[in-house]
């Protein structure tokens, strides 16, 4: 009897329980929950056999039926047993042919959950395509795609005669096809022809006894009678295409000429767009023999119907060079012996030719690629530069696509049909099975973590950047991580030799002459900063200082682009009561709603709205306190400075990129393409404008408000707004026009803004290091957050301090030396409530998390969160 051990698709309590097992549902056979109390076994996996049908097919990665308890789930095969510790169960059957892991993936997937926490299940989850796993037997969530596809089989004259045996016929069509016949076999006039035919010759040649046809075709100004003889009165093409039509054949010849022009074949849907047909008329062409009509399976391919420019590799500059020397001996070292990289390189430095030089490298050694981007928003433009130097050979992964395209895209690198994945962090879960790269651009970005606060996430809250290194390490595969400003975790690992650090400090311009001539280099944009609070002394209340006022009709004056940054949506920041200070907040929340304009700009009413859950409120006009009717908006939105800039710059072509004006899939390549055309002159935005886009008619960056998100009580809050404003500073001065960059702040003297101001990385490292080491913050020590969720404040208050106390326990038990471990808290969370829960938080301190919570129990209602990257 052949054993094997299976992850079961059931959403098991999280626990690292070792002692008693979690209360499981009743069942009729104790072979169905091997494992769960066993000592080596915390990921919770079971235990069947296979039915004799079954043995040498099933293989580990395999998703099968099981039987659990009552019902019957999907599971995957993690691998074969030598036995198992209670009688098992046989599975039912197959649910997919083919394995849907492979080995190395069922592998990272335990260490992913051993490491962040959670079920295995869920860690599997990441590895598969939405839909794949369904939680009922006869169910399909999601499938290949199956259409009809036309071809045409036949060109020519030959179409004109099998045409012929669909047409209607009729005495009047008889008469004007003779005609037509006799004028195309006899150009030259014969005898008698310039005059016409004698109508006897025609009724005798066609079987026509009436003169009513004739009389009909006449009417038609299709032919003249004159003198007992019949001529054509238009052209044969012209008497061609009314033959067509009198013979019901019309409908079908803008088919013929579609297909005719689409040398594949088009599939039927593609068809339906070009030309108004129906199945039925297909058919009737099939069965004239005049095209091919299959169901194919069609990819769902979110590429399909793109070109990109083709492009080839530059001349690297002395400093690319140098770097990529580094690289290529990475690549001829063995596997075992290979760090991973750190590409510190100023924005412009061209990070992303060293990319394209080891992906090239990686293809030459019969390798695959993965390159992670941290947003949406950036993939067009990075697909644009792969997809041009490597055509046909990229793809795309990331959560805009439709389920059937995420399933499609899978299959086909599953299969082997692309070398190169491009996406956010859900593409480093790629089916690739010959990985030798992986590349993390703007690692620093906190998108590479899976969010702890997005409602309805899934349960393993990981970070990619870490995940990428065991997959790397597993794999064999090269790992080059880039920014310009690194996250301090990964800085701190080159200063420990853990990464290797290679650094480009200087901008890219060009080159002179061609892209083989001399290196041009650039200097970053001078920054300047206003201390508003002197704005204001001056009498100056506007969102905008003289000096961002300025450069901004400068900037439009001379045919150029500025973008505006603030970290804020919305047209104001909240709105308050003047008499007695009372602030409109979240009823689930408790978090202060943002006033929304745009809606009355639809015929709609203003409106209020929470942005961590989505509540909205009409605009108060009466306090609900006081009744006082003195309402008053404070601060300013993204909707709010586009009013501004319209005030000042009437003439200004103005776009906004934030989360309200990309909603729709495809929002975010469709205003980047706008404001790279000149469609607009002024971009304004939030986050997404500050990574890594290249726009070279920027010359001017403005930032707003500086200092929103520098006081949160959180320790990453300085490295946040350091990156933050830096990033999008960069995105000034990458063409020969130069740029500037104006940073408003009610605190320009904070270090964060001084060093970004300065574009000193290692000025802003040392100081936040210091304060790191002194309060033990990462990258010092490590962290794991455990959140609770609670509708009762008071029950989330008490189990928040059971909880603590256990952990307190096992601090004490594991204790080697003094303060190796510290357990902080409980306490409410810094956003307390959420969508009408209660937070409360505890946050453990230790040099591995995961193994000091390994033998604590964590019911339902906590959420680990390993490695976070907020504790707010």
């Amino acid at each position: 009897m052949k054993l094997i051990e299976v992850a079961v698709n059931v959403p098991i309590r999280r626990t690292f329980g070792r002692s008693a097992p979690p209360p499981l549902p009743e069942y009729d056979d104790p072979g169905e929950i091997a494992g769960e109390s066993a000592e080596e076994n915390n990921l919770q996996t079971f235990h069947y056999h296979l039915p004799p049908e079954l043995e040498g097919v099933v293989a580990p990665g395999h998703l099968v039926w099981a039987p659990f308890g009552p019902q019957k789930l999907q599971g995957v095969v993690l691998r074969m047993a030598d036995y198992s510790p209670v009688p098992t169960k046989a599975i039912l059957r197959l649910a997919r042919p083919e394995p849907v892991l492979t080995p190395v993936q069922i592998r990272l997937a335990e260490w992913i959950a051993t490491q962040y926490v959670a079920p295995l299940a869920e860690a599997i989850k990441l590895f598969l395509p939405p839909g794949l796993l369904v939680r009922a037997d006869g169910t399909v969530a999601v499938h290949a795609k199956r259409e009809l596809r036309a071809t045409l089989l036949i060109h020519g004259r030959e179409v004109q005669t099998r045409l012929a045996g669909l047409a209607r016929t009729t005495q009047a069509s008889k008469i004007l096809a003779w005609l037509i016949a006799e004028t195309e076999a006899h150009p030259e006039p014969y005898p008698g022809m310039a005059a016409g035919v004698i109508w006897k010759e025609i009724k005798q040649a066609v079987g026509v006894s009436q003169r009513a046809p004739l009389a009909a075709l006449a009417a038609a100004a299709l032919v003249s009678v004159e003198d007992d003889r019949v001529r054509l009165s238009v052209s044969t093409a012209q008497a061609q295409a009314a033959l067509h039509t009198m013979q019901g054949l019309d409908r079908y010849l803008p088919i013929i000429g579609a297909l005719a022009a689409a040398d594949a074949g088009l599939w039927k849907s593609e068809l339906y767009e070009q030309v108004a047909c129906d199945l039925a008329q297909l058919r009737d062409l099939q069965h004239a023999g005049i095209i091919d009509l299959q169901e194919q399976v069609r990819s769902r391919d979110p590429l399909a119907g793109r070109s990109y420019a083709r492009t080839t590799a530059p001349l690297l500059t002395s400093e690319q060079q140098a770097v990529w020397q580094q690289v290529w001996v990475a690549f001829t070292t063995p596997p075992g012996e290979r760090r991973p990289f750190l590409l510190h390189g100023v924005t412009g430095s061209g990070k992303t030719e060293i990319y394209l030089h080891a992906i090239a490298e990686t293809l030459r050694r019969g390798h695959q690629a993965i390159v992670l981007v941290p947003e949406i928003a950036l993939t067009p433009q990075t697909v644009a530069r792969f997809a041009g130097r490597f055509p046909g050979r990229v793809t795309v992964i990331h959560s805009e696509l439709t389920t059937g395209e995420r399933y499609d895209v899978w299959r086909a690198i599953r299969a082997g049909q692309y070398d190169i994945v491009v996406g956010p962090r859900s593409a480093l879960f790629a089916p690739m099975d010959r990985l030798g790269l992986i590349v993390i651009d703007e690692e620093h970005e906190s998108t590479y973590k899976q969010d702890a606060e997005q409602w309805g996430s899934f349960k393993v809250f990981y970070d990619a950047r870490r995940v990428a290194r065991q997959y790397a390490q597993m794999t064999g595969s090269l790992l080059i991580m880039g920014s310009a400003t690194p996250s301090l975790d990964v800085y701190y690992a080159t200063q420990n030799g853990e990464f290797h650090l290679l650094e480009m400090p200087r901008r890219v311009l060009g080159h002179r002459g061609d892209s083989q001539g001399e290196t041009l280099y650039a200097e970053l944009p001078p920054v300047e900063i206003v201390d508003m609070r002197q704005e204001l002394r001056a009498g100056n209340r506007s969102i905008f200082s003289r000096s961002l006022a300025g450069e901004l009709l400068a900037t439009l004056d001379a045919d150029e682009q500025a973008i505006l940054f603030l970290n804020r949506r919305g047209t104001h920041t909240f709105v308050m009561c003047r008499d007695c200070g009372h602030v409109e907040e979240c009823p689930r929340c408790e978090t202060p709603l943002t006033l929304h304009e745009a809606a009355q700009q639809l015929g709609k009413p203003q409106k209020l709205v929470c942005h961590r859950c989505n509540y909205q409120q009409p605009v108060p006009t009466i306090c609900p306190v006081c009744k006082s009717k003195r309402i008053k908006f404070f601060g300013a939105g993204t909707e709010r400075i586009e009013e501004a800039v319209q005030e000042i710059a009437p003439h200004a072509r103005v776009l906004r990129w934030d989360a309200d004006t990309t909603m729709r899939k495809g929002s975010h390549e469709a205003i980047l393409q706008r404001f790279a055309s000149q469609e607009a002159n002024v971009l304004i935005g939030t986050q997404m404008i500050a990574k890594g886009l290249d726009l070279p008619l920027v010359t001017l960056v403005g930032v707003i408000a500086a200092d929103v998100g520098l006081f949160l009580p959180d320790f990453r809050s300085g490295e946040r707004t350091f990156q933050l404003l830096t990033q999008v500073a960069g995105r000034a001065g990458r063409s020969e026009r130069g740029g500037r960059v104006v940073i408003q702040s009610y605190r320009p003297e904070h270090h964060a803004i001084q060093a970004a101001a300065q574009h000193d990385y290692a000025a802003f490292y040392a100081r936040e290091m210091a304060f790191r080491r002194e309060h033990l913050y990462p990258p010092v020590r490590r962290l794991a957050r455990l959140i609770f969720w609670e509708k009762n404040e008071q029950k989330a208050k008490r189990e928040s301090e059971r909880m603590a106390a256990i952990l307190r326990v096992r601090a004490a038990q594991m204790e080697p030396e003094p303060g190796l471990f510290d357990v902080m808290g409980p306490a409410p969370a810094f956003f307390e409530r959420f969508r009408g829960s209660y937070r409360w938080q505890i946050l453990i301190s230790a040099p591995d998390p995961a193994a000091f919570m390994r033998g604590v129990d964590i019911p339902f209602g906590w959420r680990v969160d390993v490695d976070p990257v907020a504790i707010l």
